[in-house]
């Protein structure tokens, strides 16, 4: 896909970059406001951590503009987050599956929103050609995107702004709303409560593996999406911190988690962790449901895990959480909200992950060196220290009730 998007993606981007330029220079402009009475558009493809981030952006979008319908165009993997969210009007898939679908969903796109009379075209990509063509195919006549100094991003974009490599994404995104005159003042993430359903069938998958309720519940995230795997922690790191952790804490329980694709991978970590600490590792990979992980994340006592998607979840579920950072920069990416211990992995090339290149890893040749440098027992004193204050919450938590029921 990013192979298409450059090398298609540039000429047909470049082409309508020169057109557009034409036409600008022999017809008048057209009035490019809002009224907020038809449809904005939201462009955002990859990144359930990215669009966790924007959830601000959409809730203040829709409480400035409550007449306007307003959609969210995205491939399918992204379609259960964003209906559980319930924050857009319209969420519109582009399968990719297949060639021929990804063809007729984009072209069916492009009719539906043409039809539906775009005013307002947001695209929250950095560099994708092809969410530059979908804002520009849509007949949005404001169109608002991330410069960038190339003719094929300017040429296209109505109302630009500044991707600031320095200022955290959700600063980033303010800009983007602040063309359209939305100011955001509710910088909260939205999560989603995932039915008594979600939470009864993730707590006893979870009892039928051996966890007792009344016992710490570390969940660990080792998995990073396939937009960069350079994201990902070492295994062999991940099972020195395990088998460390359940040494020390004879009442801990680990929970693996993972999307199916990524259970092999998991599955890779199990066999690494001595046969006599492996009862008390749960594996879900493969198993949860989105809304099955949303609810095991309120059971979490702590959350370890890489820079992505379910990093986001968590944070906006209020999980604590060890973060593992190297290839991208935390000071850009990390949730703002809820207690996030952050451990970086600070190489001279980092960050190489959507900043100042799309090649990640082109240093280290995907090495990740930066990632391979965090040292087990760094993560470990975060966790402890984690933990130490989750246990120091319930007690306080617990002697409050307790004066509670006796002035009762």
């Amino acid at each position: 896909m990013r192979w298409i998007d450059h090398w298609l993606g540039l000429p047909l981007c470049f082409a309508l970059g020169l057109l557009v330029t034409l036409v600008r220079r022999i017809l008048p402009r057209r009035a490019r406001t809002v009224s907020g009475t038809t449809t904005i558009a939201v462009f955002k493809f990859f990144g359930l951590g990215s669009i966790t981030e924007a959830t601000p952006l959409l809730r203040a979008v829709r409480q400035r503009y409550p007449e306007s319908r307003l959609a969210f165009i995205t491939f399918g993997a992204n379609e259960p987050l964003l209906r559980r969210l319930d924050l857009c009007s319209d969420v519109r898939l582009i399968r990719t599956s297949s060639p021929v679908r990804f063809v007729m969903d984009v072209l069916s796109e492009i009719l539906w929103l043409r039809r539906h009379d775009v005013e307002a075209a947001i695209d929250l990509e950095f560099f994708s050609k092809f969410s530059t063509l979908m804002a520009f195919l849509s007949g949005a006549r404001v169109r608002v995107g991330f410069h960038l100094n190339d003719f094929w991003r300017y040429s296209l974009v109505t109302h630009p702004i500044y991707f600031n490599y320095y200022r955290h994404l959700t600063d980033v995104y303010e800009q983007a709303a602040q063309q359209l005159d939305v100011p955001i003042i509710d910088h909260t993430l939205k999560g989603f409560d995932p039915g008594d359903e979600a939470r009864n069938s993730a707590k006893q998958s979870l009892e039928q593996r051996g966890w007792k309720s009344n016992s710490t519940l570390l969940g660990i995230n080792v998995n990073a999406g396939e937009l960069s795997f350079e994201r990902r922690w070492t295994l062999d790191g991940y099972a020195e911190l395990i088998q460390k952790l359940l040494r020390r804490h004879s009442d801990l329980t680990i929970v693996l988690t993972g999307a199916p694709s990524e259970k092999p991978y998991v599955d890779s970590l199990v066999g690494r962790v001595p046969i006599e600490d492996r009862a008390r590792v749960i594996v879900v990979a493969g198993l949860w449901s989105l809304d099955e992980f949303v609810a095991g994340l309120h059971l979490f006592d702590g959350f370890v895990t890489n820079d992505s998607g379910p990093l986001h979840l968590a944070a906006a579920a209020g999980v604590p959480i060890v973060s593992i950072w190297g290839p991208s920069r935390p000071d850009f990416y990390a949730p703002r909200v809820g207690a996030i211990r952050k451990i970086y992995g600070n190489y001279p090339c980092s960050p190489c992950v959507g900043m100042f290149t799309t090649f990640e890893g082109m240093w280290c040749n995907h090495r990740a060196w930066c990632m391979e440098a965090i040292e087990p027992d760094t993560v470990l004193d975060a966790v402890e220290a984690m933990l130490a204050e989750v246990d120091g919450n319930k007690r306080e938590s617990a002697c409050a009730r307790t004066i509670h029921g006796q002035q009762g």
